[in-house]
Order: C-alpha cells, then structure tokens, then sequence
C-alpha cells in the first residue's frame, strides 16, 4: 500500500468496496522496486524507473515497439540520472557475478561433494 501510494504501483483493479485488484504485472513492478531498493536504489530514481517501464510496456507487460518520447513522462535529466545508476548497477554486477559463481561451486562442493550445474541467473 505504501507503494501505491507513493504512486509506484497502480491496481489493475478496485473493487466496489474499495479494495485494490493487482495483476501479476503489478506485481512484477513491485519486485522490481523492491530489488532496486535491495540494491541502494533510491526511492525517487526507483519510481522514474516504473514509470519509464510504464511508459515502454503494456499492461500486460509486454514491450511496446510503438511507444515514443512524447509517451514517457520523464524529463532528459531524469533520463539521465536512470541510465546513470543503470551502468553503475550494472558494472558492479558484471565485476562480482564471476567471484559469486565462483564461490556458489566452492560452497556447492564443500556442502554437497559433487559438482553443480552453474547458477541461473532470471530475467
């Protein structure tokens, strides 16, 4: 609820008594605050990137190839400021994803004995 109010998730739907419906859509926005939050993320930068999803995909979730900039409610600097944190995020990723596939098959042996098919990592 809290996150609905902040105006980051938005229910697909409101009962007549008032209670709020959300989709697995909205859902999956939720995780993504709520992983982007895990990662330092800072509330405001989190909801710019709702709102960009928002803006590139349709309720359902899927990509939309027809949106345009005129559709993304987000000024440069805002755009600025996400790819910004994005890269950050992404080349702090980049640098331990190797060491913690690394240690996962250390402690997987240690644990277990056997060897173990490498980690997945989900979209």
């Amino acid at each position: 609820m809290h996150y609905a109010e902040l105006g980051l998730l938005a229910p697909d739907q409101v009962t007549a008594s008032g209670r709020a419906l959300y989709g697995p859509y909205a859902l999956r926005l939720l995780r993504d605050v709520l992983d982007l939050r895990a990662l330092g993320v800072p509330l405001d930068e989190a909801r710019d990137m709702v709102a960009l999803r928002r803006a590139t995909h349709g309720v359902d979730g899927t990509y939309r190839r027809d949106w345009t900039r005129a559709d993304i409610p987000l000024s440069d600097e805002q755009l600025r400021i996400i790819h910004a944190r994005l890269r950050l995020l992404n080349a702090a990723y980049a640098r331990q994803a190797d060491g913690l596939a690394r240690f996962d098959r250390w402690l997987t042996k240690r644990f277990t004995g056997g060897e173990v098919e490498p980690l997945k990592v989900e979209d």
